[in-house]
């Protein structure tokens, strides 16, 4: 089922019309991976999903935790990342990872994010003594 529109080239929010009603993921800045499906979007990407689940990925560790999250509204200037996913494979990526509890989790995550924060103040710091800026923000964590 292709939709006219789905053959030119978007630059716009109306990029996504083609997306309703599919199961997405999305990456927002302060880092969080969220998986629904896709009901609405406005002019300024914003996303409305449901039956979203959260899902936090310990990459070093092989770990994930996830949460379900319900309906879900997303201001469109959060998204870093969004894309369609094929429901036949959408967990074969967890094969090699172990399931543990959501809050251990974010727990953790929140520790790695301490760390990272720390990091980037402290090389911000090394920057201004040598002419030089930072753009790091503690919302794109990402």
């Amino acid at each position: 089922e292709n939709l006219y529109l789905e053959s030119y080239p978007f630059t716009t929010a109306a990029a996504l019309v083609g997306s309703v009603d599919k199961k997405i993921f999305v990456l927002l800045r302060d880092g969080r991976n969220l998986f629904g499906v896709l009901r609405t979007f406005d002019q300024y990407a914003n996303l409305v999903l449901q039956d979203t689940i959260e899902r936090i990925y310990l990459l070093e560790k092989k770990l994930y935790g996830e949460t379900f999250q319900g309906n879900f509204l997303i201001r469109g200037e959060n998204v870093v990342m969004f894309g369609e996913l094929n429901i036949d494979k959408e967990d074969v990526h967890l094969e090699d990872f172990k399931k543990i509890e959501f809050k251990e989790a974010e727990k953790t995550l929140n520790e790695i994010h301490q760390k990272t924060i720390k990091t980037e103040k402290e090389n911000s710091k090394i920057f201004l003594k040598n002419g030089l800026t930072s753009d790091f923000t503690k919302s794109d964590l990402y």
